[in-house]
């Protein structure tokens, strides 16, 4: 039996038996075929078919336009053969044969590039809709769902599944003669028999997924080769949509890590941790590098606790973290909680001038803050700044399922112990830090302190105001 299956654009595939005689093609509707498209005229081409010789010839009426056999321009009447494909401007008629097409009870073809080519190639007008329905789909549950659906519209398959290849254990259908199924996914190959097919999405060697589908042995017409082409030209379009939402998970994934980022470190660590992880797959380690390092805590914490309660205090701290980590990373430092305080970590290495980034940070702090001494207008807090320059091991401890930055060194333990000569609204320097300011920056010796099991002395200095 011939038979011509229509393929046009927002229209569901047709299936049409050729009956015996002429068969008109065009876009009037006194056609027996009619064609809605702008390229084909009113009375466009024709089929002959004649039983007796079972031969069938396909004739062009003379259009403007053409008629198309499998790519070329026919010009007289030509013979038509099983498999054949006439396209009259975008709806294509392909022809088939259903005696000399139905398949074995199994076969088997291996999933190549080769398959992919000739079955996007020979559906590519198919493909196209199928392409303008999934790129609009902004998630993958969706779009399998919707892939599912567009092999059942065009394939006339009772039932699809479509499954991710991290659901293979639970999901393979039993319905859908698992046996092939599994065969399909274990040599990563086409499967088809009279009444189910299993297509493997495919990226390259990667299996992503598996397409499975079937008809009932109840209907008349069976699976054949041009269905396993349509589900593999399918399939290749599923897995380009799987590709294209993975890597918009992996996009929004770095987007929302990024903005988690921005509350601990600053803009530029942001994007180098990133950019490390996705090239490393881990925090950097510790490693020694010149920082300068910055301190500022609010005095008398326990007396602003005992006045005003546990609630209000960690009320009065938060804030502190939030303008203090705002500034710093403003000015490009790392920002660490302490328990009353905050110690920001500025890279020399990363920034030449990390020395004048700290104390340009440590100042805009203490302007927030001084003109009532708190961020908030009905309380009075004090704080101060202390910043030392140094060698320090840097980076991030912990295992996989937390990492915290750290810095270890003398350089944090002069920073933090100078701290108790800051206050009120002071900042107090190392002498390393003092150097980088040169000679003309205004400022006060101190004292020189020793700190316990360290034998090198250490002269601190108050920056003061230009």
């Amino acid at each position: 039996m011939w038979q011509l299956v229509i393929e046009a654009l927002n229209t569901p595939q047709k299936r049409l038996n050729l009956r015996p005689g002429i068969t008109r093609i065009g876009r009037a509707s006194t056609n027996d075929i009619m064609v809605d498209d702008g390229a084909a005229f009113r009375f466009h081409a024709c089929i002959d078919f004649k039983p007796e010789k079972n031969s069938v010839t396909l004739t062009d009426l003379q259009s403007t336009n053409g008629t198309y056999l499998n790519r070329e321009r026919i010009l007289r009447p030509t013979p038509l053969k099983n498999k054949d494909t006439i396209r009259i401007g975008q709806v294509l008629l392909h022809l088939e044969n259903e005696s000399g097409t139905r398949p074995a009870a199994v076969n088997t073809q291996r999933y190549t590039r080769a398959l992919v080519l000739e079955s996007v190639d020979n559906h590519a007008l198919l493909l196209f809709e199928v392409a303008q329905k999934l790129n609009t789909i902004m998630d993958l549950p969706t779009a399998l769902v919707e892939t599912a659906e567009l092999i059942k519209q065009y394939m006339g398959a009772e039932q699809c599944t479509v499954i991710l290849e991290k659901d293979f254990e639970s999901l393979v259908p039993q319905q859908y003669n698992p046996e092939l199924a599994r065969k399909a996914i274990r040599d990563k190959s086409a499967e088809i028999s009279v009444d189910s097919i299993h297509v493997p999405i495919m990226a390259g060697d990667d299996l992503l997924g598996l397409i499975s589908m079937m008809r009932p042995r109840t209907v008349t017409r069976t699976f054949m080769q041009r269905d396993l082409q349509i589900a593999v030209a399918i399939s290749h379009q599923a897995a380009l949509t799987i590709q294209r939402m993975r890597l918009l998970g992996l996009a929004h994934s770095q987007e929302q890590t990024h903005q988690m980022l921005l509350k601990f470190v600053s803009a530029a660590e942001a994007e180098n941790l990133i950019a490390y992880y996705s090239q490393n797959s881990h925090m950097p380690a510790l490693r020694e590098e010149r920082v300068t390092v910055l301190f500022s805590e609010l005095a008398n914490s326990a007396a602003i606790v005992d006045r005003n309660g546990l609630k209000a205090f960690s009320q009065i701290l938060d804030s502190f973290y939030r303008t203090a980590s705002e500034i710093m990373f403003k000015h490009g430092g790392v920002s660490k909680y302490l328990a009353n305080g905050i110690m920001a970590v500025f890279s020399n290495e990363m920034f030449p001038d990390a020395e004048q980034r700290a104390l340009d940070a440590g100042r805009e702090l203490i302007m927030r803050m001084k003109p009532t001494g708190s961020l908030e207008e009905s309380a009075s807090h004090i704080i101060g700044i202390s910043i030392n320059t140094g060698l320090a091991m840097t980076g991030y401890v912990g295992g996989e399922e937390r990492v915290e930055f750290n810095v270890i060194g003398d350089v944090v333990n002069v920073a933090q112990h100078i701290q108790k000569y800051t206050r009120p609204f002071r900042v107090v320097v190392g002498a390393e830090t003092l150097k980088s300011f040169g000679k003309t920056c205004p400022h006060r010796f101190i004292e020189t302190i020793r700190l316990r099991g360290s034998q090198t002395p250490v002269d601190i200095h108050e920056i003061l105001a230009e």
